[in-house]
């Protein structure tokens, strides 16, 4: 009796994906979550498309570049999107206004047209967009990002406090290490827990985050904020936590001057510009503290600290405990949990 593989294969598959890559995407968004796949899809690491499928689709077969400049090429021209359960469009270097590629803009009309799931990793939120997919809809962009996707995309709802998003049959995610939550996410839905878990062993992640897990968990929910200049700095000194930075840089950042920009501190924050950023990088020094063994010199350094003593003090007298303190404590607490 000849037996057709091919077809049994099909029969017990319950996810099917569709790989849209755009040019400088970002490797680490497409592998991590491809990972997750191949290892749900099949028994140990036998990779085979299984239980899942997936295909990397393009408008033409020309290699894609990665924003690191490893190349790959696509495996088919675009199907029809009523196959897949999910298009995944994997973003990286931000588009610049003009600069979209039409035929994936295009392609995710059509795909929200035969209802399938559409994802949006990295900057491809801003593909969803673009497609005019996001309008009034909740969309997990990268904090870096942000005001990027603002000044782009106004009538959508930016979130940076998450690490994907699910809005009705649209998902976003910000890229980096968070493609693998989501990912085992949708694992656990399609698959069950058991074939989550099995991913989780076989890439040696410690669990997998729930969507609300903070992007930066040593921050403040500064997007309630309401003045978007003191959002604006903030931001700034967000992506400048090894630096000094002073209040005059800060204030030409967001185009007012020193004294307007010291005011509006007070007024949202109740601090000065550089006693808040003070304690967003001491707060940053907390959480590596406490996530990881680095020593307290090259944590202090990170910080934008001269020394190990100095962020000693300050450190201190924010917390009331020395990192040496804070480090024997939470050690504790993890031994006893």
């Amino acid at each position: 009796m000849h037996i057709d593989k091919k077809k049994d294969m099909q029969k017990t598959r319950r996810l099917s994906v569709g790989f849209i890559l755009v040019p400088n995407f970002t490797l680490i968004a497409f592998s991590g979550f491809v990972a997750v796949l191949r290892h749900a899809a099949d028994e140990g690491d036998n990779s085979r498309q299984v239980l899942c499928s997936w295909t990397l689709m393009a408008e033409t077969l020309s290699p894609i570049t990665s924003s690191c400049g490893v190349q790959i090429v696509p495996w088919e021209t675009f199907k029809n999107p009523g196959e897949f359960d999910y298009v995944v469009v994997v973003g990286g270097l931000l588009p610049k206004q003009g600069m979209y590629e039409k035929e994936v803009v295009n392609y995710l009309k059509s795909a929200e047209k035969y209802g399938c799931h559409i994802v949006g990793l990295c900057t491809g939120s801003f593909y969803l967009a673009k497609a005019g997919l996001m309008k009034n809809r909740k969309c997990c962009v990268h904090w870096f990002h942000f005001q990027d996707f603002i000044n782009q995309f106004p009538l959508s709802i930016p979130v940076t406090d998450e690490i994907f998003i699910e809005d009705r049959t649209y998902i976003t995610c910000p890229g980096g290490t968070s493609v693998n939550d989501l990912a085992l996410f949708i694992i656990e839905r399609h698959l069950g827990k058991e074939r989550a878990i099995k991913c989780l062993r076989h890439l040696l992640l410690d669990w997998g985050r729930t969507h609300n897990h903070p992007q930066m968990p040593f921050t403040e929910n500064y997007l309630l904020i309401s003045d978007p200049r003191v959002r604006k700095a903030i931001f700034f000194m967000e992506q400048n936590l090894d630096k000094f930075l002073t209040v005059a840089e800060i204030a030409d950042h967001v185009s007012t001057s020193a004294r307007q920009i010291e005011r509006l501190f007070k007024i949202h924050l109740n601090k000065s510009p550089l006693a808040y950023f003070r304690k967003i990088r001491l707060s940053y020094g907390k959480w590596i503290i406490q996530n990881t063994e680095r020593s307290i010199t090259e944590i202090a350094y990170e910080c934008g600290f001269s020394d190990g003593s100095h962020f000693s003090r300050c450190f201190k007298a924010e917390f009331g405990k020395t990192p040496a303190e804070v480090r024997k404590i939470n050690s504790l607490e993890s031994k006893q949990a």
